[in-house]
Protein backbone atom coordinates (compact mmCIF):
# COMPACT_ATOMS: atom_id res chain seq x y z
CA UNK A 1 0.00 0.00 0.00
CA UNK A 2 1.44 3.36 -1.31
CA UNK A 3 1.09 6.36 1.34
CA UNK A 4 1.93 10.06 0.81
CA UNK A 5 1.34 13.20 3.15
CA UNK A 6 0.54 16.49 2.12
CA UNK A 7 1.19 18.67 4.53
CA UNK A 8 2.93 21.74 6.06
CA UNK A 9 4.44 22.38 9.56
CA UNK A 10 2.62 25.36 10.27
CA UNK A 11 -1.05 24.09 10.14
CA UNK A 12 -1.88 22.76 13.30
CA UNK A 13 -4.26 20.04 11.56
CA UNK A 14 -0.91 18.91 10.25
CA UNK A 15 0.79 18.74 13.11
CA UNK A 16 -2.26 16.75 14.38
CA UNK A 17 -1.74 13.95 11.80
CA UNK A 18 2.10 14.33 11.85
CA UNK A 19 2.22 13.82 15.76
CA UNK A 20 -0.04 10.60 14.88
CA UNK A 21 2.42 8.94 13.22
CA UNK A 22 5.18 9.57 15.66
CA UNK A 23 2.69 7.99 18.40
CA UNK A 24 2.04 5.20 16.19
CA UNK A 25 5.84 4.74 15.11
CA UNK A 26 4.53 4.43 11.34
CA UNK A 27 6.33 7.58 10.36
CA UNK A 28 8.30 5.31 7.92
CA UNK A 29 6.10 3.82 6.29
CA UNK A 30 4.65 7.29 4.87
CA UNK A 31 6.35 9.38 1.95
CA UNK A 32 5.58 12.74 3.50
CA UNK A 33 5.57 15.52 1.01
CA UNK A 34 5.58 19.17 2.51
CA UNK A 35 3.78 21.67 0.19
CA UNK A 36 5.38 24.83 1.71
CA UNK A 37 9.12 23.28 1.16
CA UNK A 38 8.65 22.38 -2.54
CA UNK A 39 6.28 24.03 -4.92
CA UNK A 40 5.95 20.81 -6.53
CA UNK A 41 3.99 19.31 -4.07
CA UNK A 42 1.57 21.57 -3.79
CA UNK A 43 1.22 21.73 -7.94
CA UNK A 44 0.50 17.91 -7.18
CA UNK A 45 -1.79 18.40 -4.30
CA UNK A 46 -4.09 21.07 -6.60
CA UNK A 47 -3.96 18.38 -9.58
CA UNK A 48 -5.32 16.04 -6.80
CA UNK A 49 -7.71 17.51 -5.29
CA UNK A 50 -8.25 20.82 -6.93
CA UNK A 51 -7.43 22.49 -4.27
CA UNK A 52 -4.19 23.16 -1.43
CA UNK A 53 -5.91 22.34 1.83
CA UNK A 54 -3.43 19.98 3.79
CA UNK A 55 -3.40 17.48 5.25
CA UNK A 56 -3.97 15.10 2.64
CA UNK A 57 -3.59 11.67 3.03
CA UNK A 58 -3.00 9.35 -0.48
CA UNK A 59 -3.88 6.04 -0.17
CA UNK A 60 -3.03 4.11 -3.08
CA UNK A 61 -3.44 7.44 -5.30
CA UNK A 62 -7.28 8.09 -3.42
CA UNK A 63 -7.06 10.89 -1.35
CA UNK A 64 -8.01 11.32 1.90
CA UNK A 65 -8.96 14.89 3.50
CA UNK A 66 -9.29 15.93 7.15
CA UNK A 67 -6.85 15.68 9.97
CA UNK A 68 -9.31 13.43 11.73
CA UNK A 69 -10.20 11.03 9.18
CA UNK A 70 -6.78 10.59 8.52
CA UNK A 71 -5.91 9.86 12.21
CA UNK A 72 -8.58 7.38 12.50
CA UNK A 73 -7.50 5.78 9.65
CA UNK A 74 -3.96 5.50 10.91
CA UNK A 75 -5.25 4.02 14.26
CA UNK A 76 -7.50 1.21 12.30
CA UNK A 77 -4.15 0.59 10.00
CA UNK A 78 -1.13 0.63 12.61
CA UNK A 79 -2.08 0.13 16.30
Amino acid sequence: MALELYFYNECSFSRSVLNCLVNLHCEDKIIKKNIRENPEYEKELIALTGAKTVPVLLIDGKPLKGSEEINKYLVVEFL
